[in-house]
């Protein structure tokens, strides 16, 4: 049986989603993966830390704009994806849970009903309201569960569920894959290349930075091929 490409995604998001938590406990230099991080410092690192990075960006040979620091562009898409794919259940949910059996009626006796089946009726409908299965719009809401929760629908696990369209699947893959290639850009696992904003200072030719897939950040001039690469002292 083929897996549906949204399962995939979500399956990636549960995976990665612990690193992105590590990332943000990152104090040193060694975590520098992208070309971002050639010109600042973690906001977390402590001052002579910052002091040496800071001198980077004043060393001439270096290139490109002085982003945000590496943990708040962390903290910025962890919010994002968390924000993204609690909203993505919230608003799921209804469409595809079937609403739970009600508690016995007041008039329950005047309909016939005798005690015994009063009883059975109340439990069956605490049963059913309670369902761990159902999602849930209070208490536990992290990125895990609402991963987990939409995985279990996406693949058609049991539960009091009415199947997804092909409408539900297609948007849930969309917002999945997003999610995604979001936490996998701000990880550094994905390689991505950008020109840079000043020209080659040898030819006036255009730059090309590469960073991403666990490489340390490197730029290449198109017209010259003069090329730079991290120092090693903030590489290490």
């Amino acid at each position: 049986m083929t897996t549906h490409p949204a399962a995939a995604h979500l399956i990636r998001i549960a995976t990665l989603w612990p690193h992105l938590d590590d990332a943000l406990d990152q104090r040193g230099t060694n975590w520098l993966a992208s070309r971002a991080d050639l010109f600042r410092v973690l906001d977390q690192a402590d001052a002579e830390e910052a002091a040496a990075l800071r001198a980077l960006e004043r060393d001439p040979q270096q290139i490109g704009e002085t982003p945000a620091p590496v943990s708040l562009r962390v903290l910025d898409t962890a919010r994002l994806v968390e924000t993204t794919l609690i909203h993505l259940a919230d608003t799921l949910a209804p469409q595809i849970t079937r609403p739970a059996i009600s508690h016995a009626p007041d008039d329950w006796a005047a309909r016939g009903w005798t005690a015994v089946d009063r009883a059975l009726r109340n439990q069956c409908a605490d049963d059913e309201q309670g369902d761990p299965r159902r999602w849930r719009y209070v208490g536990v809401r992290t990125v895990e569960y609402a991963a987990g929760w939409l995985h279990a629908r996406v693949v058609g696990e049991a539960g009091p569920f009415w199947m997804l369209t092909a409408a539900h699947l297609h948007h849930v893959e969309q917002v999945a894959a997003g999610c995604a290639d979001r936490i996998a850009a701000v990880l550094g696992l994905t390689v991505r290349e950008e020109t840079a904003v000043r020209p080659c200072p040898d030819c006036a030719g255009r730059i090309v930075v590469t960073t991403g897939a666990g490489r340390a950040p490197a730029a290449r001039c198109e017209g010259c091929a003069r090329g730079w690469t991290l120092p090693e002292t903030a590489a290490a």
